[in-house]
């Protein structure tokens, strides 16, 4: 099991910074769109249907290591009718001002 965990390691640290950036942010798109779906009560047969896709186009969208293109992600956005990219400017200024 060590020797697992120090080729993984290894892995980790010849990896470039936007491999690893690339892999952080599809995973964590692919863990929103899972969310919703799961709020939804959508399969993800489901969800292919509504966006018009294969079962296994977006099973490939999903599986966290596909480059993903604004395209793709704004169609599942339209479908799940939320956002799930919001640049920070977008969330500063929808962010409510509390006055005390």
């Amino acid at each position: 099991m060590t020797e697992k965990k120090d080729i993984a390691k290894r892995i980790r640290q010849r990896m470039k910074p936007e491999n690893h950036q690339f892999i952080s942010k599809n995973l964590a798109i692919t863990e929103q769109v899972y969310s919703l779906l799961k709020e939804k009560g959508w399969s993800q047969k489901e969800f292919a249907k509504r966006l018009g896709k294969h079962e296994s186009e977006v099973s490939r969208w999903l599986s966290g290591l596909h480059n993903l293109t604004l395209e793709s992600i704004v169609k599942m956005e339209v479908v799940l009718e939320t956002e799930i990219l919001v640049t920070p400017n977008e969330s500063y200024f929808s962010t409510p001002v509390l006055s005390c």
